[in-house]
Order: C-alpha cells, then structure tokens, then sequence
C-alpha cells in the first residue's frame, strides 16, 4: 500500500494526464461513431422516403421522348436517352442536327418541362445534356442544365464563357 501511495505521489499529474487521455479517446470515439456511422437505413438519407408514390416509370420516358420529338420534329433530333440514377435525378441527353441553334435547343428544353407531371418535377432533379456536331456551315455546340427540386421552376444553363489564356 505504501508503494502504490508513494507511486501516486511522484506521477499525480501523469495518472491525471492519462486519465484524461482515456476519456478523449472515448469522447473522440463516441463522436465518430455517432456522425459517421450513424443509424441510416439508405446510403442516400430520406431523401428517397416515399419514393414509390413519385416512381418515374419506363412508360412515362417513353411518353416523354415522344411528345419532345413532336414538338421539336423528329428530323431535328438525332438522337434521345433518358436515364434515372438513385440520386432522384433525370438525365435527359439529346443531340440535335446541325440546324438547330442553341438558343432554340435550350428553349425547346424549358418548354419540355411541362410534359413532366407535377409530382416527378416536385421529387426528382432533372439535368439536360445537349449538343450538336458541327459541320462546315454551322459550329457544334454542347450545353448542360438543370432544374433542381428546390429551383424557381426554370432552367439553369451553365456559363458557356471562353476564356482565352496568354502565353
């Protein structure tokens, strides 16, 4: 008992140092479990709660890519895909013919946001991928936008300003 009283007395402050290592070892421990591993059933949070009633369906692509092509042309549409990916979000890829401007190919997409029904444009992000190949009359273009869940209800282009670099 002597010893262990003696011990005590020479190394107090390294029993307290270590003490309090201990318990931020635990605290540090606590913390990270608790905000990285958490209690989430899905990877995505609850973001996808509900999702069965906001399904965007094959029919509705389908149906989808028919009423753009009828309201664009289908001569001016090379080609067409959609996709849905987990993360709530539609891809919407279209590549025009060369006689269709970008200005026109983006107007034509904003417009295309009504044949979505209200409860896919209130669930889902939606991104439009465009381009068209350029030939000798006309240049090509390639352009992305997108209406997100929480936007004002239109399209954001992304900033298609060239900067020239100095040498």
């Amino acid at each position: 008992m002597k010893k262990l009283k003696k011990l005590w007395q020479e190394n107090t402050i390294l029993f307290i140092l270590g003490i309090v290592l201990i318990a931020c070892v635990i605290a540090i421990t606590v913390v990270v479990l608790i905000y990285f591993v958490g209690d989430a059933d899905s990877k995505f949070g609850d973001r996808r709660d509900g999702i069965e009633e906001h399904l965007y369906t094959d029919e509705a692509k389908e149906s989808f890519i028919a009423k753009f092509k009828e309201a664009v042309g289908e001569d001016k549409i090379v080609d067409m895909n959609i996709q849905v990916s987990e993360t709530m979000t539609v891809y919407i890829s279209i590549e025009f013919v060369n006689s269709v401007s970008l200005t026109d190919a983006r107007s034509k997409c904003l417009a295309s946001l009504e044949n979505f029904e209200e409860n896919i444009l209130n669930f889902y992000d939606i991104e439009f991928f465009i381009k068209a190949q350029s030939d000798e009359e006309t240049e090509g273009y390639e352009d992305s936008g997108s209406h997100n869940v929480n936007g004002t209800g239109g399209i954001v282009w992304n900033n298609r300003t060239v900067f020239n670099t100095e040498e």
